[in-house]
């Protein structure tokens, strides 16, 4: 099995694949028990308004903060390669200027426009202080850069161990709260400070990795903006921008349509999905580097066939996955929810789209690449229009499936148009 393995993958993907799997994997555990632990203190009313105050948070984190990781990945392999560090300090620095001064813009219009989502969503106000507080990860959330340092140079393990670490800690604030006094303001808190911590133990991390490169002084140097590099920026957060109905709208669409204590049945849903998705995510962050190392150095084919070889290994594993939690479903699913046992079907029927959907998941870094992102802009447009008016349709009819068929139709569409546009690049099948 390891000879087949190599012929694959090079060692490199595999180590670091291992690394962050597990690191995720664990880390993906704990915040499914914290989930759990939530429920159980605050009841399914009162974990489904902390969750929707931090959608709330989330969805002008995801609008208006940049995260510059993947145009660092994307332009700093050619310069690394040729020892640039005078074009790698600029480069860098325009990343942490944009992270800077987009994350003051997101925390703004995300306290701005308070009043105006309350109306359109008809949310209760008792969540505008839950919304206040957390509003402040945004102004914290300033790791794009970092995070695109830290994959570009091979330095995956770190951020595993901190998720691993930071995640751990948090567990145990989660479980203090079955004996202390706790409310909503409490895992409010508790989740501020943690994702503040991680914050600080990534600039530690990043700062470590650029030393040890050699590559110091990054703000003493003019900065100069190169026009492609913001670019692909812009294209890539607008891209994120995009995901926001599926990623972060969920939850104010299930609150409207369907009721809000089914938001932390769905969050329950979403994260058992998780399990499959913690094999596929570490992928993409490890892949997409060595894909845009290969592109630049002129190796389109290696890239095309580790994206199907990609996805032969994620279905096979998602299967495995879907067997052993359907055949074991009575042990694990009423520790996770309340009255588990009456949505396992919704459970695994989330499974099998997750399946689905992340078996696809080495074409968007081909996309991105390839240079093909304005075309892959249309394609998730489309589609994220096309979620929105399903959804109350469907989950007036299908109440959480039918979030989650909108989603199956949401994802097949971009995942064909996307290897429509592969093939028109290439000129070949892939």
């Amino acid at each position: 099995m390891s000879v087949d393995f190599k012929k694959l993958f090079n060692n490199k993907i595999i180590k670091n694949f291992v690394i962050v799997f597990l690191g995720d994997g664990f880390s993906s555990i704990l915040t499914l028990l914290n989930l759990s632990i939530m429920i159980r203190v605050l009841g399914l009313n009162g974990s489904s308004n902390v969750n929707l105050a931090i959608s709330y948070v989330l969805v002008f984190d995801a609008i208006f903060n940049f995260q510059s990781f993947n145009s660092i990945i994307k332009f700093l392999p050619q310069y690394i390669i040729s020892n640039n560090i005078r074009k790698i300090r600029q480069y860098i620095q325009q990343g942490f200027v944009l992270d800077i001064i987009t994350s003051i813009i997101s925390f703004i219009f995300c306290n701005l426009f308070i009043v105006i989502m309350f109306y359109i969503f008809n949310l209760d106000k008792g969540l505008i202080k839950l919304i206040n507080i957390y509003s402040f990860s945004i102004l914290f959330n300033l790791t794009g850069t970092s995070i695109g340092i830290i994959r570009v140079f091979d330095k995956f393990k770190y951020s595993s161990y901190i998720n691993v670490v930071v995640n751990l800690f948090k567990f145990i604030f989660y479980v203090l709260s079955f004996f202390i006094k706790s409310s909503m303001l409490y895992f409010i808190w508790v989740e501020l400070i943690f994702s503040i911590v991680s914050m600080v133990f990534i600039f530690t991390v990043t700062k470590y990795i650029l030393n040890i490169k050699n590559i110091k002084n990054i703000f003493k140097i003019g900065i100069k903006w190169d026009n492609e590099f913001l670019k692909f920026n812009f294209y890539c957060n607008f891209m994120t921008t995009l995901d926001v109905p599926m990623s972060h709208l969920t939850p104010f669409l299930i609150n409207r349509f369907i009721g809000i204590e089914f938001i932390s049945v769905y969050k329950v849903i979403e994260k058992i999905g998780g399990i499959i998705a913690k094999i596929a995510s570490p992928l993409v962050n490890i892949i997409y580097p060595e894909i845009s190392t290969k592109i630049s150095e002129g190796d389109i084919y290696s890239s095309l066939n580790l994206v199907k070889k990609l996805f032969f290994y994620i279905v096979l594993f998602g299967v495995l996955c879907f067997i052993f939690l359907g055949v074991s479903y009575k042990i694990w699913i009423n520790i996770l929810i309340l009255d588990g046992e009456k949505f396992i079907g919704n459970i695994m029927f989330y499974l099998a789209f997750i399946i689905f959907k992340f078996s696809f998941v080495g074409v968007y870094p081909l996309v991105l690449s390839l240079g093909c992102i304005k075309y892959n802009m249309y394609i998730v447009l489309i589609a994220n229009l096309v979620y929105l008016l399903c959804i109350p349709v469907l989950a007036n009819i299908f109440n959480i499936n039918g979030i989650i068929i909108s989603q199956f139709i949401q994802v097949s569409f971009v995942i064909f148009m996307q290897i429509f546009i592969i093939n028109r690049k290439l000129r070949l099948k892939v």
